[in-house]
């Protein structure tokens, strides 16, 4: 088995996933769920080979940046030959559904392909994960017709996709965004300004703008807003108004272009409803936070891979580095760092293929179709609400843990180098450079919490807790059982300090990050029992975790608990001692 394809992969394809119920929804009681099961092994299998064969030349052309000429943009030529690599073999926009030329894989299995990929090549990532989310908005928004135009050339790695969202003056507050779209009979036009467009050069555009009609009377809000897909050639095979002026330089992902964009009376086809872009560009946004977590995660694992091998051939008074018990420790906490966030990802991505079956079972089967029971519909059509409930709040918490777990491990692993580490050719400085970038796109981590905590006070922590606890309930093992209860007690922690930030909402944001932190630690501590029982060469990772991150959980809950929003006045008093 190739490096790439990590042994936990395999439990969640024979054990923690239920593929029974999954494939039965997707393609009918008839389906062979062994040779399904079997075919995203291999197609695993085939990812893993080709992008550990890609990771040698990624490295070393990873200085090299796209480039613009006469408008148009030029790949890295390592680039180019690994997005065809990965083309030949169709693991591009794998999420498009066979009707329309490709896969249709599990949310899980896509993001195990990027996070592969990510690990040989995180800029090669950055645009393929945004092709992906781009070819799944079309395939949930756009009409039957403009699927049929573009979803198998996604497919097929023909086009690719760019998502435009920000402005000058609109980051992450998209309403003040000011692209403007403009009626003209029954077609539409897109003028405006985009900036930090990812891979910006490409064919098709995903843009967020401000419809005309309702232009001054929206401004400010997230209302008003339509999505629309604007190609750089129109159908007719007239060039369409849409420009690339700039190209920035990066810290990192080198690869991936990133461009500010001129829209000036450009052609856009509206997806969805008129004034609905912003819930149509949310779906897109959760799929792409996904992604970028799984990018963290492939970063984090080439980065203490690196450093693994590093610290055991580096020998220092007599013995490898590995060795010393210092630096066991640190490897090891780089370790749990990765499987936990991981464990939370594979966790969020179960969860959405299990509501993408159930509306395709929907989808297939008519409302008087004898193949599901009124009862069975019922009681599938209340696990999705349940599911979209624990989707909204681990999608942010995932992006956050991963993403700062891929920040913190790189890191490490510079110091595991020493000087060596401080080098410009250094492999894990690049690593790092790269890293740093997924904390901040597709919404900081400050926002992801921020994201979370409104989810929570929407009521999703009941919801998910409610689940959490009949499975830790349900862990009667010997050596996993007092786990379990610590997890358990972990949760009453939370919810009993969760109740201090009812009253304060100022107070409730500042402890955003705390909140976040302890909720995760509790829903990747039942993911990695879960792995354990499965697979019982993980009980160690699942006990450390659970033990390390459960003494952090009572200091961070007590502090919650005894606070105020008087900290916030200490910060400003703090802050001008250096004014």
């Amino acid at each position: 088995m190739s490096s790439y394809l990590n042994d936990v992969v395999r439990v969640y394809l024979n054990e923690l996933v239920d593929w029974e119920n999954y494939f039965r929804w997707v393609k009918g009681a008839g389906v062979d769920v062994d040779a399904e099961r079997e075919a995203l092994h291999q197609i695993l299998e085939t990812a893993a080979d080709i992008c550990q064969s890609l990771e040698a030349e990624a490295r070393a052309g990873w200085d090299q940046e796209a480039r613009l000429e006469d408008g148009r943009v030029v790949y890295p030529p390592h680039i180019e030959r690994a997005y065809n690599a990965l083309k030949e073999v169709g693991l591009v926009s794998c999420g498009v559904r066979e009707e329309y030329g490709g896969y249709g894989l599990p949310s899980l299995i896509i993001q195990l392909i990027l996070q592969m990929i990510a690990r040989a090549d995180a800029g090669l990532m950055t645009m393929l994960g945004l092709q992906a989310g781009v070819a799944e908005d079309i395939q949930e928004y756009a009409s039957e017709e403009l699927k049929r135009e573009y979803l198998p050339r996604f497919a097929s790695g023909e086009v690719m996709g760019a998502m435009d969202l920000t402005e000058p003056e609109a980051g992450s507050d998209l309403g003040a965004i000011t692209t403007r779209a403009t009626e003209e009979g029954n077609r539409c036009f897109v003028d405006g300004q985009k900036i930090f467009i990812t891979n910006g050069g490409c064919e098709v555009h995903l843009v967020l703008a401000r419809d005309d009609d309702t232009f001054e009377a929206s401004k400010g809000t997230t209302r008003g807003l339509s999505l629309y897909l604007v190609p750089r050639t129109l159908p007719s095979g007239d060039p369409n108004g849409v420009e690339v002026t700039r190209l920035e330089e990066k810290l990192g992902i080198h690869g991936s272009p990133t461009a500010a964009m001129k829209f000036e009376h450009a052609e856009g086809f509206r997806l969805g409803e008129k004034g609905e872009g912003f819930k149509a560009m949310l779906a897109l946004m959760n799929n792409a936070r996904l992604g970028v977590a799984a990018q963290g995660i492939g970063i984090a694992e080439a980065a203490l891979s690196t450093a693994l091998r590093y610290a055991r051939e580096r020998v220092q008074f007599g013995v490898p580095i590995a060795e010393q018990p210092l630096m066991k420790d640190k490897l090891a906490r780089m370790t749990l760092t990765l499987e936990g966030s991981r464990a939370l990802l594979y966790r969020a991505c179960s969860l959405t293929d299990r509501n993408r079956a159930i509306e395709a079972a929907f989808r297939r089967t008519p409302a008087d179709s004898d193949e599901f029971s009124e009862a069975e519909r019922v009681e599938m059509e209340a696990e999705r609400i349940r599911n979209l409930t624990r989707i909204r709040l681990l999608t942010p918490l995932a992006k956050y843990m991963a993403t700062e777990a891929a920040d913190s491990i790189t890191r490490d692993a510079i110091q595991i180098h020493g000087g060596l580490g401080f080098m410009a050719e250094s492999e894990v400085g690049k690593l790092h450079s790269d890293a740093i970038i997924t904390t901040i796109y597709e919404g900081t981590s400050e926002i992801q919490v921020s994201f979370a905590l409104k989810e929570i006070g929407k009521g999703a922590l009941s919801v998910v807790f409610e689940s959490l606890e009949l499975e830790l309930k349900a862990f009667d093992e010997p050596e996993l059982r007092p786990f379990a209860d610590k997890v358990l007690n972990g949760m009453r922690l939370i919810l009993d300090s969760a109740g201090s930030l009812v009253a304060d909402f100022s107070y409730a944001l500042m402890s955003a990050q705390s909140l976040a932190e302890v909720v995760s630690s509790v829903i990747a501590g039942a993911e990695l029992l879960g792995q354990a029982r499965a697979d019982p060469a993980r009980i160690d990772l699942a006990a450390s975790w659970i033990d390390r991150k459960m003494v952090d959980l009572e200091g961070r809950c007590q502090r919650i608990k005894e606070g105020s929003a008087d900290r916030l006045n200490r910060c400003e008093n703090i802050i001008a001692l250096i004014e």
